[in-house]
């Protein structure tokens, strides 16, 4: 690793420790906001009846309600538990870290909680930039009603947490799952691994759903942890994510939420990220990014409006966004250098192979 790389590499964990510690801060402010403040605790104290989104736009309420404050914890112990996995699969966070400048860059991708901000960064930009292109065509994109009561704003804050959680079930987990665990399990059965007990079974099973990757491991199947992402997603699985990012976008137009036709491209791009992580990392990473977007600027919003001015969302948007901006312009650089280069090499190839005329 050369001294340029070295100090990218410096700036970018740099970058990614204070961002991890804005994740973390704002997981704390959901709790104070919901326990600690007269707004939060006074909704936390009414009831709801949980929607349950169980495969893609199949859905039902659930049969039992729940208090607004109890299930705001379970909630937030479910992004907790993620966060936790995060941190130490397929490789321990401060392990990553440590290695940054001793490895190839490429090894910060083993973790997904080191390369969640970059990604969340990037996607945030690129669907900015998706809403900025379509306002010149004036195709609306819309947005959620702005909440104007305290009960509003917390309804709000509860619900888009929620649907960091649900939608990713509906969307991802049980659809792309349920394809995975059959594709693997057709492929157990042509390398005749007929005795697999029932433990191995029942492992296969969870890991289809929740470590999709794993799951590719134990069959012997191409992953991505060894294969990248282009060779370890198969072409079915493409077409699933295809699918499923289709489906997430329409139904946000559908919802009658306030979105308009444009939340259809911003969306399916948003979902087609969430399905890649999914089955690069597991399930915890799409429900953290579909946090980052739901959760964690709003929880940046209700805090300086009910606990202190300090917490300003804009500056966090605004880093957010030129950061994303940033990172993408490097990304299509090395992009555009790995083609020059490899263009370059045939054409050298090309020309040592060319019999030379007498």
């Amino acid at each position: 690793m050369n001294e340029l790389q070295k100090l990218g590499t410096a700036a970018l964990t740099i970058v990614v420790f204070l961002s991890v510690a804005s994740f973390f801060l704002a997981m704390l402010l959901g709790p104070a906001l919901f326990f600690l403040t007269p707004a939060g605790s006074g909704f936390g104290r009414e009831s709801v009846r949980p929607p349950i989104l169980v495969f893609l736009l199949f859905g039902f309420d659930a049969p039992f309600t729940l208090n607004t404050g109890v299930f705001f914890l379970l909630l937030w112990s479910i992004f907790a538990v993620c966060f936790i996995a995060a941190w130490r699969l397929r490789e321990s966070f401060h392990r990553v870290v440590s290695k940054a400048f001793s490895q190839p860059f490429k090894q910060v991708f083993n973790n997904w909680l080191f390369i969640m901000p970059i990604i969340a960064s990037m996607l945030l930009a690129a669907v900015d930039l998706i809403i900025m292109v379509q306002d010149l065509f004036a195709v609306p994109t819309g947005g959620i009603p702005i909440p104007q009561t305290d009960t509003a704003r917390f309804e709000l804050f509860l619900s888009l947490s929620y649907a960091s959680i649900i939608e990713e079930v509906g969307f991802r987990l049980t659809p792309i799952g349920t394809f995975l665990l059959a594709q693997l399990l057709l492929i157990q059965s042509q390398k005749n691994m007929g005795n697999v007990s029932l433990k191995q079974r029942i492992q296969l099973f969870l890991a289809s759903f929740l470590y999709p990757d794993k799951a590719k491991r134990m069959v012997g199947s191409k992953n991505v942890s060894v294969n990248g992402i282009k060779d370890g997603i198969s072409a079915g699985e493409w077409l699933m994510l295809l699918f499923t990012s289709l489906a997430f976008g329409a139904a946000h137009f559908v919802s009658s939420i306030g979105w308009e036709v444009g939340k259809i491209t911003s969306t399916f791009l948003q979902g087609f990220v969430f399905g890649v992580v999914y089955l690069a990392y597991g399930v915890q990473a799409p429900i953290l990014l579909h946090w980052f977007f739901n959760y964690y600027f709003y929880s940046y919003e209700l805090g300086a409006r009910y606990l202190s001015s300090s917490f300003d969302v804009s500056s966090i948007e605004i880093y957010t966004l030129r950061l994303g901006r940033i990172l993408l312009i490097v990304f299509a650089a090395l992009i555009l250098q790995r083609i020059w280069t490899r263009r370059k090499l045939a054409s050298t190839k090309t020309s040592a192979t060319t019999p030379q005329s007498p």
